[in-house]
């Protein structure tokens, strides 16, 4: 897997193919130069604190409407740019650092496929090291 070639890359992101459900946020993530991702759950941390993640979306905690956790992440990367990327081989979690001291947790919670990720190469890389 060569996230190498993501550095200094944008990212677009969308809703994924998950159910929206409250703490439910799957996405879908294209970048500048044509790999995507498609992750289930994730965390964004911005200025070394947790901020978003797949699990706040659609919940309230004592506001006054829903948050929409892909719309904040939208919000929040664009126009940022991937300083690097990398991939924790224990827990199969991806890890991209944006400018602007944002990072993405691409979240691997099980065993099975939680998220996949496509180069424009053809290669298809899976959380749980499917081949």
């Amino acid at each position: 897997m060569d996230l190498a070639n993501l550095v200094s890359s944008t990212v677009t992101v969308s809703p994924g193919n998950g159910f929206p459900e409250p703490g439910m946020a799957s996405v879908h993530s294209l970048f500048k130069d044509g790999t995507w991702l498609q992750a289930e759950y994730w965390r964004l941390i911005e200025d070394g604190m947790a901020s978003y993640s797949s699990f706040d979306h659609q919940q309230i905690y004592g506001m006054p409407a829903r948050i929409d956790a892909v719309a904040e992440l939208k919000l929040r990367l664009s126009d940022k740019t991937v300083t690097s990327a990398s991939l924790d081989r224990e827990t199969g979690d991806l890890v991209f650092v944006f400018t602007g001291n944002l990072k993405l947790q691409i979240l691997n919670l099980t065993a099975y496929e939680i998220w996949e990720l496509r180069f424009p190469n053809g290669a298809v890389e899976y959380s749980n090291y499917a081949k």
